[in-house]
């Protein structure tokens, strides 16, 4: 089995839906490949007081910082909600943040600082509420990795 050098980065997606649960879910188990997931660590600490699990959560700063891989604990790096978030209530103040984890989680891959990325349901329709043309996740991360000649 070949070890990962660098960390996976991980968005949750839409604040209001199942991904941060998802996320507070996998902080459940223990690890073989380590991550950073890249979210307001309020938002993930409030949804897992909701779900009634245990959570310790290690803000990430940079390629140096330790990523956690032991059951209950997250590495995050910290991006802000544009507004606080209640499971299933869709904000459109809240489709920049989802939008600024996707770039950030990007850029760390372009960079090599992660090694992968995996994303969590995003809900098109709020993003478009919010004013931004945005038709998914496919074409949002070609826009943000094609470089023209």
């Amino acid at each position: 089995m070949r070890r990962i050098k660098a960390p996976l980065a991980l968005t949750p997606g839409e604040p209001a839906g199942i991904g941060p649960d998802l996320c507070v879910g996998l902080a459940q188990r223990q690890r073989l490949t380590p991550l950073v997931v890249v979210a307001d660590p309020d938002l993930l600490s409030a949804r897992a007081k909701q779900l009634g699990l245990p959570l310790s959560i290690e803000i990430y700063a940079n390629r140096d910082s330790t990523v956690c891989t032991t059951p209950g604990s997250l590495t995050v790096m910290p991006i802000s909600l544009g507004a606080p978030a209640c499971p299933g209530r869709l904000d459109p103040l809240n489709a920049s943040y989802v939008l600024d984890t996707l770039r950030r989680a990007v850029k760390g891959c372009q960079q090599q600082e992660f090694s992968g990325l995996v994303t969590g349901p995003v809900h098109k329709g709020v993003i478009n509420d919010a004013g931004i043309p945005f038709t998914g996740h496919t074409e949002f991360l070609a826009e943000h990795t094609v470089h023209s000649a």
